[in-house]
């Protein structure tokens, strides 16, 4: 009998043990602060398409991230003017334009008389690049500090890494501080980096970069991913979705065209820089030890590499799809590499897609196509015979006229009437919806409406003299694939997604800005909140 009970007690004992050691392989505890902080922006990335294609997903990539994480569901930009490097800024800042000072991806520089790239620097060469097609590249005209610049100050043992398809969007979102900053170089198809950050190349990088997979990846067709998820789905559901829609590039043959860019305008892009990245993580050893560590992560949803594309249409699709895979399998390289209960992971993105006119046109929702170019001539025409003859208009970019003010300094000509005339005269044109003067702009405080956000985009050095927006579903004339004229949003939601670490399962619902993320960042991490940041904590995550 003694034997029986004792037999008992040991089967209880060892069936406890066993019970207790899979719980905690499924409880971790996680880190006192984060070892990692993984930072994914995606260009163009919409909010709305997890809800129209969830049933297509995997379930360890979005539905991962949404399911078992905190969803800021209702997030936006606090400014109007959307743009790539704009946006990072504002992201990893927690300022708007006018603290930041990236007002668009370049501006006229009155003092040198010339239009300027907002990360060219003649001083920080570009590796790999020859030196008579060297500009340099750098985040110097960058004016307030990042998340990470603000975890480098506080620590310097902390390690931040910056990695992206564009130079623009790796550069402002690690910040000035970094230990390095890869992208993209579309001559080489190679990831490169700036003198700014390194005096040389890291080995791992040339060793990543000698195994050449940009060549292997653009000897292939792009085709709409073959899945059973896709089979399971009844006809009708196809036919909503664009399932039924086949499409084909050869990109050897758009490689020809475009070169190495080929690879920012397919999802094999988004699989590159994935890969990089877990390279990044281990040779970095990010991650590894109490200090915690962050990348940043750009990724793309194709719709501003191709402007005659919707955000539904079938190659949108796809490349979500597509995505949600190479998030799947980045989540399971973190599960060993680092541990999610270790890793605080952030998702969210830059410029939201637009609808396509011709996509309005079909539903009857009323939209145009404006020229800046027919405009900006009748523009010239009406002040050469208000004011006389003479070249009153420097340039126009990112829905921006720069006024010649020396012009207008020796003409003896007030500037404030002359912006408002300009302004008055500009306005009249099919599918402006507002303009507005930099001399309003810098005299009176508008606080709320589309004024308010024109106001936190207007940087006194950098803008403009006049400022307009477009009517809602108008877009403007595109004619060639590096203009400034399209790339703008009118809308300025986002998703905000927060996942790992201690972070709570939960929507939160309430009107959350894309520059709370810094000071709450900055919170988790006791560091002190720079006096430019102009977001709020949003306690819901904090609150462990």
């Amino acid at each position: 009998m003694h034997l029986l009970k004792f037999k008992l007690s040991l089967i209880i004992l060892i069936c406890c043990f066993n019970i207790s050691g899979s719980f905690a392989q499924i409880r971790k505890i996680p880190s006192e602060k984060p070892k990692l902080i993984v930072a994914i922006v995606v260009d163009h990335l919409r909010s709305d398409y997890y809800n129209r294609y969830q049933h297509l997903l995997t379930d360890g990539g979005f539905r991962r991230i949404i399911k078992d994480g905190s969803n800021c569901r209702n997030t936006k930009y606090s400014y109007i003017y959307s743009q790539t490097g704009t946006d990072h800024a504002s992201i990893f800042t927690g300022c708007d334009p006018a603290i930041h000072g990236i007002v668009s991806k370049g501006w006229y520089n009155r003092l040198n008389d010339k239009y300027v790239s907002s990360t060219e620097d003649r001083d920080a060469q570009i590796f790999g690049v020859d030196r008579i097609n060297n500009k340099g590249c750098s985040p110097k005209k960058l004016l307030a500090p990042t998340i990470g610049d603000q975890m480098k100050l506080y620590n310097n043992t902390s390690k931040v890494i910056g990695v992206g398809l564009n130079s623009e969007s790796a550069m402002f979102s690690a910040g000035h501080s970094a230990n390095g900053v890869y992208w993209l170089d579309r001559f080489s198809g190679r990831f490169t980096s700036s003198k700014f950050y390194l005096d040389s190349i890291p080995e791992w990088v040339n060793k990543f970069n000698s195994k050449k997979l940009y060549d292997f990846y653009l000897k292939q067709t792009w085709m709409p991913i073959n899945t059973m998820r896709k089979k399971n789905i009844g006809y009708n559901l196809k036919v909503k979705l664009g399932l039924n829609k086949e499409f084909s590039y050869e990109l050897s043959k758009m490689k020809d065209r475009i070169g190495y860019n080929t690879l920012k305008t397919t999802p094999f892009g988004n699989m590159y820089v994935r890969d990089f990245a877990q390279k990044a993580i281990i040779h970095e050893n990010l991650g590894k030890d109490d200090d915690t560590d962050l990348i940043t992560i750009n990724f793309t949803s194709l719709t501003g590499a191709y402007p005659k594309l919707s955000p539904f249409d079938p190659e949108i699709l796809d490349n979500y799809l597509r995505l949600d895979i190479e998030i799947e399998n980045f989540l399971n390289f973190l599960d060993k590499q680092v541990g999610i209960e270790n890793t605080l992971i952030i998702l969210s993105s830059d410029q939201i897609a637009n609808y396509t006119n011709k996509t309005l046109e079909k539903n009857n929702v009323p939209t145009g196509v404006f020229s800046m170019y027919n405009s900006v001539a009748l523009l010239k025409s009406y002040l050469n015979i208000s004011y006389g003859s003479g070249k009153w208009i420097l340039g126009y970019d990112s829905q921006q006229i720069y006024l010649n003010r020396k012009l207008i300094e020796d003409s003896k000509k007030s500037l404030k009437e002359f912006q408002e005339k300009t302004s008055e005269f500009f306005v009249q044109f099919s599918g402006v919806a507002k303009t507005i003067s930099s001399s309003s702009l810098q005299n009176v405080n508008f606080t709320h409406g589309v004024a308010s956000k024109i106001q936190k985009s207007y940087n006194q050095k950098r803008s403009g003299d006049i400022f307009y927006t477009l009517e809602p579903g108008w877009r403007h004339e595109y004619k060639n694939h590096g203009e400034n004229l399209s790339v703008y949003s009118y809308t300025t939601q986002v998703p905000l997604y927060w996942y790992g670490w201690k972070v709570k399962r939960m929507e939160i619902n309430r009107s959350v800005g894309i520059e709370d993320i810094v000071p709450t960042l900055s919170n988790i991490l006791d560091l002190t909140i720079s006096s430019n940041c102009n977001g709020k904590i949003i306690p819901e995550i904090i609150e462990y």
